[in-house]
């Protein structure tokens, strides 16, 4: 603390040394309550089920741990969701999880005033059905995925490469859908 005092104007001295800014106290002090606040805020999120989209993993457990699947070009993504859910893919096993159709289409979402196109809807739709024995079980499956892809002609490569990330995180999303679904089957 400085030995010089400031002077008000009407005579009084105050208490606070010469250049101390009371706001820099407050920010100094910041710190300390987002340490407080911060844990507090991801335990209050925690505890109210909150979880980012991945990270969650399948809420129940699958019926049977080894599924036999046959997805064509949804047979990776598929496999991985089962691995997610603690399920194992395998050649030979009682219940398979059979991809049926898939549909994939991209329609002009969003035009601008000069004619120009400007978003892109994606869209995938994918029918698949479990099968125990060789026999349906359940309901046929279908998971309906879209997305929005922003366009400019003058970043053509660039868009494709993003198109093709964004097709592979539909797949991912779907097979996701597909296990999630399954959990609901019944294990006799």
């Amino acid at each position: 603390m400085s030995g010089r005092l400031n002077r008000l104007s009407d005579g009084l001295t105050n208490p606070l040394p010469l250049g101390y800014n009371p706001s820099l106290f407050i920010l100094r002090r910041k710190p300390y309550m987002n340490k407080i606040l911060l844990p507090a805020a991801a335990l209050l999120l925690a505890a109210c089920g909150f979880h980012l989209k991945g990270m969650g993993g399948i809420s129940g457990s699958l019926p049977y741990q080894e599924w036999h699947v046959a997805g064509g070009q949804m047979q990776q993504p598929l496999e991985n969701a089962l691995r997610r859910a603690d399920g194992k893919p395998a050649t030979q096993a009682p219940v398979s999880v059979t991809v049926t159709n898939i549909e994939t289409r991209r329609d002009i979402y969003t035009i601008t005033r000069a004619a120009d196109i400007s978003e892109f809807l994606l869209i995938l739709r994918v029918e698949a059905q479990a099968a125990k024995n060789g026999q349906p079980w359940g309901e046929p499956m279908v998971v309906l995925v879209q997305r929005k892809m922003d366009y400019a002609d003058s970043e053509v490569l660039g868009k494709q490469e993003e198109e093709a990330t964004v097709w592979a995180e539909m797949r991912a999303d779907a097979a996701d859908q597909i296990v999630r679904r399954l959990t609901f089957l019944k294990a006799d």
